[in-house]
């Protein structure tokens, strides 16, 4: 998988998380177009850069359990980040 790719496929999987919107973990691979396994190894990534992704068996969606996200920026070398 190309990096581009990758992070497109965090950043989506973010906006889903922090809008409650992700579904069960089927639906939730189902709109990343992944499979569960790639689904949980995803989440696992997140989880191990420090984000703390729960989820809710009453309201069948991930969410974050604090205000921390992953944020990825690119920028050229010498300017102010």
């Amino acid at each position: 998988m190309s990096l581009f790719k990758y992070i497109a496929r965090l950043q989506r999987m973010d906006s889903l998380i922090a809008m409650k919107a992700t579904g069960p973990p089927e639906e939730f691979a189902y709109k990343m177009n992944v499979s569960r396994s790639t689904l949980f190894e995803t989440l696992q990534e997140m989880k191990g850069m420090g984000v703390d992704i729960r989820y809710s068996n009453i309201r069948e969606t991930y969410y974050y359990g604090d205000a921390r996200r992953i944020v990825i920026k690119v920028a050229r070398v010498g300017e102010e980040q």
